[in-house]
């Protein structure tokens, strides 16, 4: 029997949904059933996890997709505090338990958390997600005519810099200390000069997360928000200041900048050519 047949049958479907959320790059993968579901090589932990109903109007694809799990679970504590610095993507699939030997899966829901709400006095976690065609649809900023590089630091496509050459990053360095935004690190001073990292971020190794470093003097680095927790060891990237000189003394990288050095500061139709 089909899943559609199993789907749409009053006594044959028994039905079970598989949760995989995927932060940075650590899956967690859970399923709504009462015990362990192996798919493949894969096994889906059993877990208090429900969801709305889903949305089926093709014109309505920016709707909130929600799933409820226990404030105490671990992918729930990603949002406890400090928001991961990575995308959190959630994929959701279903299947029949009498659909054998070989269960059909039908993919339900494909995309990003957007957002994290907690309720029931703070034991509940919402997790709101949208489709990948809804993040899709986002408008994207456009490239400024300026004088700053408008690439995104180490971005393949366009910066073209690259993060795994030793030249620009300090590999497995041991954190000393965290104390609120202040990061201090072992091994960067004096090796590097102060300065060298603002503007670049730091890699918590094992987390799954990063953070943008805002300055960097001797071990210290000053990040944009903390981790949610502190980290053993780090790769810590070398920043830019997206200006001529960094990228063509710093990284060696001119012929790729994205910005208009030359451009005028002076505007001649309101100050004249004097």
């Amino acid at each position: 029997m089909t899943y559609l047949a199993k789907e749409v049958s009053v006594e044959a479907g028994q039905p079970v949904e598989l949760y995989e959320f995927t932060v940075g790059s650590t899956p967690y993968f859970y399923t709504s059933a009462e015990d362990a579901i192996t798919v493949g090589a894969q096994v889906y932990t059993p877990k208090p996890i429900r969801r709305d109903a889903l949305k089926e109007d093709p014109s309505n694809r920016d709707f909130d997709f929600k799933v409820y799990l226990p404030t105490t679970d671990p992918v729930s504590q990603h949002f406890l505090g400090v928001l991961p610095g990575v995308r959190v993507r959630l994929h959701v699939s279903r299947f029949h338990r009498t659909d054998t030997p070989t269960p059909e899966l039908r993919d339900i829901f494909d995309g990003f958390v957007n957002g994290v709400q907690f309720e029931n006095n703070g034991k509940q976690a919402v997790i709101v997600s949208r489709t990948m065609l809804a993040s899709n649809g986002r408008t994207i900023p456009r490239r400024t005519y300026q004088g700053k590089c408008n690439h995104v630091l180490y971005d393949p496509l366009t910066c073209k810099v690259d993060d795994t050459d030793a030249a620009f990053r300090a590999s497995t360095r041991t954190v000393v200390s965290q104390v609120g935004r202040l990061l201090t690190v072992s091994g960067i001073s004096p090796a590097y000069a102060d300065g060298w990292f603002t503007g670049g971020y730091v890699e918590a190794i094992g987390l799954s997360d990063f953070r943008l470093v805002l300055e960097h003097t001797g071990s210290l680095l000053t990040l944009l928000i903390p981790f949610s927790q502190q980290p053993t060891f780090v790769n810590v990237f070398a920043g830019c200041n997206h200006d001529p000189v960094d990228c063509s003394d710093k990284f060696d990288n001119f012929m790729h900048y994205g910005g208009f050095p030359f451009v005028p500061t002076k505007r001649i139709f309101e100050t004249g050519l004097l």
